[in-house]
This record gives structure tokens, sequence and C-alpha cells, in this order.
């Protein structure tokens, strides 16, 4: 019988121009030394410490190289289990077009790909090579922890599906095997009773020869069992099935995967068991007739219906002859492994958009926020209500601009707003109003709240913004009318729930549910829905910015949110935000005058002409003097000139030559006690944090007001004397 496992250390060849590599893979995955071997064996004997597995290593510094290698290893019998081979070889073939060849000789060979982040993407490898079951990729640099488990996960992969391709040999062999021997038993037996013998010694010899055969039976069914036993052992879902597409063969861990025991699968259709996609299974099959093997992801389903992803590998196995007999298929659950994949691909698509909104906000705000001071100083001056009329209707627009610029950064970074208890009740209870007077008479609002919900920590309008964009959606999706559901609860996230889903700490939140009776949200929509500037809607109806805004500020308040949609069913959004400790509520004062200067001198740093232009004029026409620089170099002359009539300084935080964190950093040093005051449209990037980080406790997020500026210079320059010590 063919041995189970063929050798012990399996042969890996390394591909790579670079020999200083080879050498590093040798030290990493090769031989010990002597010195190095009887040290592994103290540590064996006094700690019980395992010994490092190690393989025969085999090098080729270019494809076509490792092409001849691999061929020659086939021709001796002692093929590569695995090959780690470099993405770039100049001037031969690169690592894709090496591993494409490998694959045409030797096609069970586990391939990983060595490559730097700016050699090739994996897009790039996925169309230039199919399939990419045997593929792995490893990141330079690699440490030494990271090749070797790799190596030894892929090489008892390898191991596993030859063996199990040879004992599958074997067992056909053996009943083979047997059958004649019994047959041959059976011709003899014939042949006895025919001939009649009567001889009490040929009846014994008869009666030992039954016997032997009986013992060697139950022998051979012993190996049978033990061999069985062997592949209940394996993870993966190990099944065999004949070409009628009938199984003859289903493992334990196949019983714990799909939920069939082996008594309720065997003798049935595979394809109609796991529900599996007829046309995929009928093109699996002839490519593995016509191959001899064939490896890729399948979609099936669990007896219980639960959608399950696997990566295959079919084997055909042949009879005596060499005909087509059966197929051996190993199915590895990669389900999880595929959620993980699209969670990260959906956070760097978040990220890369709102490094793109981020890069635009700061010179959005400038240009919003000259118009928006300007409109304070005009007020003072004019009277004629018309004209008064036209600068609110200005004053409404520029506000309205700052809030689209707010929500573009929402969406992609979150935001920073103050954090109070927020009482859901009340909440809820003004969007109720909304609803009801703004909505339309078809649409039927009803609301299921407990007597008491427990507060969180949050910012009430942003709340607001997130639950209104909800049932706004609702009602779109409703245009016959229907009925929108708004309930809440506390609902408590366990450890298990938290342990699958990325991101979403254990603890009591509040949910809060808007559900409606519209159209669905179909499958392949439902995994954009938000991702920002994606919409269903007609031009000029929608801007995509909605649900990726809401998924931004519920993050950003440290909560999830769940959708559950089914086409022709209604909709429902469960938000969930974490409670707060305490239900109590704190409002900030609220302070309609604007405070004015005492003749100070303030120092105005920005890049911008226009809004130092228009800082300066509001502060002057509230009592204060003022100085301006265009830059941080310019500011640092001024404050070391003017430094003792200098009361405070107001730097933009972006800026060229000298940005604003340089600036801080001078004037500081000039003098520690110098009062200053920050300012930037980047507020959720962390320009905040960063001023805070160099002992700034006062911050203007642009586009700032009159009001902002004029009471945040009153609380600076009423606090301690900042004068210089010299």
């Amino acid at each position: 019988m063919t041995a189970f496992f063929p050798e012990l250390h399996q042969r890996i060849l390394v591909v790579d121009d670079n020999r200083a590599i080879h050498d590093d893979f040798r030290k990493i995955l090769g031989p010990p030394s002597a010195e190095e071997s009887d040290l592994e064996d103290i540590e064996a004997r006094i700690f019980g410490k395992p010994q490092k597995l190690w393989y025969e290593i085999d090098c080729a510094s270019q494809g076509a190289e490792a092409l001849q290698k691999v061929e020659q290893a086939l021709a001796e019998g002692r093929p590569y289990s695995m090959a780690f081979i470099d993405v770039r070889m100049p001037p031969g073939w690169d690592g894709i077009e090496t591993t494409g060849r490998l694959w045409e000789v030797s096609p069970g060979l586990q391939v990983v790909i060595c490559t730097a982040y700016s050699d090739c993407s994996w897009e790039e490898m996925q169309a230039r090579i199919q399939p990419q079951d045997r593929l792995v990729i490893l990141k330079k640099p690699f440490d030494r922890i990271e090749v070797q488990q790799l190596a030894n996960a892929l090489t008892a992969k390898w191991r596993l599906a030859e063996s199990a391709t040879l004992k599958m040999d074997d067992l056909d062999r053996l009943v083979r095997q047997r059958t004649a021997e019994l047959e041959e038993s059976r011709q003899a037996a014939l042949r006895m009773m025919e001939e009649a013998v009567s001889s009490r010694e040929k009846e014994q010899r008869a009666h030992e020869e039954l016997k032997r055969e009986v013992a060697q039976r139950s022998r051979l069914e012993e190996q049978f069992r033990e061999q069985a036993s062997l592949l209940d052992k394996a993870r993966d879902a190990i099944l065999v099935r004949g070409l009628d597409n009938r199984l003859t063969y289903w493992n334990r861990s196949a019983e714990s995967l799909y939920g069939w025991t082996s008594e309720e699968a065997l003798g049935r259709n595979v394809a109609e068991l796991l529900k599996a996609d007829a046309v995929v299974d009928e093109e699996a099959l002839q490519a593995v007739l016509a191959r001899g093997e064939w490896v890729g992801e399948l979609n099936q389903a669990s007896q219980h219906g639960t959608k399950i992803i696997v990566e295959s590998r079919w084997t055909l196995v042949r009879d005596g002859e060499g005909g087509p007999k059966a197929i051996l298929v190993i199915n590895s659950d990669i389900t999880e492994k595929k959620k993980v994949e699209d969670h990260l691909l959906r956070a760097q698509r978040m990220d890369s958009i709102g490094t793109l909104a981020g890069g635009i906000a700061h010179d959005l705000n400038n240009v919003l926020l000259p118009i928006m001071m300007s409109i304070d100083l005009l007020k003072l001056s004019i009277q004629e209500p018309g004209l008064v009329s036209i600068l609110t209707t200005i004053e409404g627009s520029a506000k309205r601009g700052a809030d689209m610029v707010q929500q573009v950064l929402l969406f992609a970074r979150g935001a920073d707003g103050q954090r109070l208890p927020v009482d859901p009740r009340v909440v809820i209870g003004e969007i109720q109003k909304i609803v009801q007077d703004t909505f339309p008479r078809d649409i039927l609002l009803r609301t299921d709240l407990p007597p008491v919900l427990p507060s969180f920590m949050g910012d009430a309008t942003q709340v607001h913004q997130v639950l209104l964009n909800l049932c706004v959606n609702a009602r779109d999706a409703m245009p016959s009318g229907g009925c929108l559901d708004i309930t809440a609860a506390v609902v408590n996230v366990d450890e298990t729930y938290g342990a699958m889903t990325p991101d979403i700490k254990c603890g009591p939140y509040v949910m809060i549910r808007v559900a409606d009776e519209g159209t669905g949200i179909p499958d392949n929509v439902r995994a954009k829905i938000f991702d920002p500037f994606f919409t269903t809607k007609e031009v000029g109806k929608g801007t995509g910015l909605g649900l990726s805004s809401v998924a931004a500020i519920v993050k950003s308040h440290g909560g999830f949110i769940n959708v559950y949609s089914e086409l022709g069913g209604g909709t429902s959004f469960k938000v969930h935000f974490p409670m707060a400790a305490s239900s109590g509520f704190s409002r900030p004062p609220m302070d309609q005058t604007h405070p004015r200067g005492r003749g100070e001198l303030i120092l105005v740093v920005d890049d911008e002409e226009a809004v130092r232009s228009i800082t300066s004029q509001t502060l002057e026409a509230y009592g204060y003097r003022v100085l301006t620089a265009k830059d941080g170099t310019e500011a640092v002359a001024l404050y070391a000139q003017h430094r003792k009539a200098v009361e405070a300084v107001l730097t933009d935080m972006m800026m060229p030559v000298m940005d604003g964190p340089s600036t801080i950093e001078v004037l500081k040093r000039m003098n520690p006690d110098v009062r200053i005051v920050a300012a930037s449209g980047l507020n959720a990037r962390g320009g905040s944090a960063k001023a805070a980080a160099m002992g700034i406790h006062h911050f203007l997020a642009k586009p700032y007001t009159a009001e902002t500026i004029l009471t945040t210079l009153r609380q600076v320059t009423d606090g301690s004397s900042a004068r210089d010590s010299m």
C-alpha cells in the first residue's frame, strides 16, 4: 500500500533574481546545522518543545530555470510542494508569467508571490492568473515567522490533497485485489464441492482455509475503517461523488459544515443537496474530466439554508484501466474570510473619498468665511429693510454652503461636534412633528417607544439628521403611501455578537428602528447604499450623500447600523448608539450679544487675503487693533517687533512657507505664555487635536462667524496675562 505521506521533508523552490534572498530562505526553511540540531534536541528533551520543521530548498534565478527544475523534479518522482516566487526578475519572465508556466506542468503546486507594494496590484494578478486558490501574496519585507507559517500551512495543504488522491487509488486497488481473491476462493470451494471430498483431512484443510479467509477479510475491513477515520479527522469537508453526481463518501467535517449526516447525504445528488449553481457545477465537472483537476470558489448552502462560500478542489479518480471512476472533492469554508475582505474593501473606498473631501474643505471654507463675516459688518451700517432682507438671504445661502461642506466632511470623517446627553424620546418627537407636517397624507407614521429611554452621549443635531435622512428615504420608497414605523429599545451587544462583527464594542445600546413598507432594496444594491455619491434616485433628486452621512455620524458616535430589506417587503434600518453613563441633560448657554474689544492688539495670520481682510474689518469694528501676516515667517517677524503689545495671535493651521503648527512652535519659543487661537477648515481631520497637543486650548473651525471669533477672543484676552516676561 502506498505511504499516506510520501516524504517528511518536502521540497520547496525559491525563484528570485537576488541570490541573497536564496540564502535567506535556506536559513529560515532549510535543515539546521549540526549545532542547531543538537540544541533543538536538548530543548525538546528538557522543555518538550517541538522541533522546527525544515525543508529541502532549491533555488532558481529566472523563471525559465525554475520551469526546468520543476519538470526535472516531476520526472524524478520528487515534485515540489510549493514555490516562493518574486514578482520582478528582469530580464526574463516576471513572477506572474512564471507562476502560470509552472502550473501548466505542475497544477497542484502551491505558490507564494513575493511582492513589494509598488510591484503589482492584486487586480492585475487576478486578471493574469487563473485560478487564485493556490496563490498567496507575501508583501516585502517579510519576517521569519511569516515565511515559516506559510511554508508549514501550504506544504501541509499540498500533502493532504496528494495523500487523499493516493488513498483513493489504494482503496480502489485493494477492493479490486480482494474481489479477485474472493472470486478465486469461491471457485476453489465449488471445485471442492464438485469433487465431493469426504476425507476428514481435506475437510480440515478447507476449514482452516476458510478461517484464514475470514481473518484476512476482517483485517481488510479494519484497514478500510482506519483510512476512513483519518479522512474524518481532516478539517476540510471531504466527499466523493460518482460520475452520476451521486455521493459515495461524506466525512464528518462535511457533516459539520453542511448539517447533513452521512446517512442522509450518501446516494443524493450533490448539486441538488448543496443547492449549487447548476451551470457552474457542470462547468467544473467538464473541466475535471478534461484536465483531471479543477479548483475554484463555489456558492453553496447548508441543510438549514445558510449560504456558504467554499474554496473547492476537485481531483479525478481513475480505475485500473485509466478511465474516470469518481471525483474526490475537498471544500474549505472561506465564508468569514470573504466577509472580512468585503469589509476592508468598503473601508478603503470610504477612506479614499475622505482624503479627497478633506483636501478641498480648507479652500471651500476660506471662500465662505469672508462672505459670512462681511454680512455681520454690513448689518451694522445698513438699515434699509430691503437691503437687510437681501443680506439675510445671502447669509442663509452662505450658511447652507458651509453646511454642505460639513456634510461632505461628515460622511468621510465623521464629526467632532460637542457631545452632550441626548434624550432619544425628544429627538424622535421632533422627527414625528416634521413627518406629520411635511410628508404626504398617505404616509401613516406609527411610533412605539418605551415609557423611559436612557440617554446617550452625542450631538443632537446630527442624531436629528440621521433619523430625518432615514425617514425621507422611507417616504421615497413608498410613492403610493404606506406605514412608516419608528421604534426604540435598549439592546445589549454580547461578546458573541461583538466577535462576529468588526469594530463593535460590547455593552448596552439605544436602538432606534426606522422601517417602511416600500419597494425594498435589491441584493446587488444593498452592499453599495453607504458608499459616497451612490444613489438610485433620478438626477436632481438625490446627492448620494444621505446614507453615507448617516453611516459617518453613527460611526463617529461609537455606534453601528444594520439594514434588513426584502424586495416588495420593505426596509428596516436599526441604528445603535452606546448608552451614556448618566441620563442627565445639559445645554450650552446661549448668549446673543457680541463681546467688544478694549483696544487690544491682535495678530491675524492667514494665507487667504479675503480671510485676513474680513477678519481685520470685523475685529476693528468691534474695538480691536489688528496686525496681519500672510504666512508664518511674516507673523514671527511682526510678533518679534510688537510682542509686548500683542494680546493674542489668531493663526490658520494650513499655510504655505511655514504652516500653523510650525508658527505656533516658534512663537512659544519666543514667549511661552503667548495667547494663541488656532483655526482650520479641517477640524474633523485632527486640526483641533494637533492644536491641543501643542498646548493651544482655543480652536475655531472654519468658516467661523463674527460671534464665534469675538466670543473666543474675549475669553482669551480676559485670561491671565500673556505679555512677554522680558
